[in-house]
């Protein structure tokens, strides 16, 4: 029970966050730069945190570590939210934006998730006692 309070709070957050974030980045035209910001900052930050977050400092905190990344990050980036707006392109005759906007969002999080990985501390440093 305390796993799902714990992502669920952290989800709190990042579906908050999302909000934020979304109505400060400005729509350029029809393609939707709010949410391809989104899932690029949100892409990096899972990256980021997997590694850093997980492993380094919440290893033995395990409700604290998924509501950082399952629930906030979860939150925060939403591909349903790509795919709907995709859709919505593609819809509306506009299948070019829709296509460019596709590819932008899955190559760009991967190659935003990967350096999130690589840029994070992978080893677990261990207290020494004095």
């Amino acid at each position: 029970m305390k796993m799902y309070l714990a992502i669920g709070c952290g989800g709190s957050i990042g579906a908050l966050l999302r909000y934020l974030i979304g109505s400060l980045v400005p729509q350029t035209g029809n393609f939707p730069t709010g949410t391809l910001c989104i899932n690029m900052i949100g892409c990096f930050a899972m990256g980021y945190m997997t590694n850093f977050v997980k492993r380094r400092y919440f290893a033995d905190k395990p409700a604290l570590a998924k509501a950082l990344t399952t629930g906030m990050i979860g939150a925060f980036t939403t591909f349903s939210t790509v795919s709907l707006e995709t859709a919505l392109l593609i819809q509306d005759g506009m299948t070019h934006i829709g296509l460019v906007y596709l590819v932008c969002s899955t190559t760009g999080g991967i190659a935003a998730l990967l350096i999130g990985l690589r840029l994070s501390p992978s080893q677990v440093i261990k207290e020494q006692s004095l």
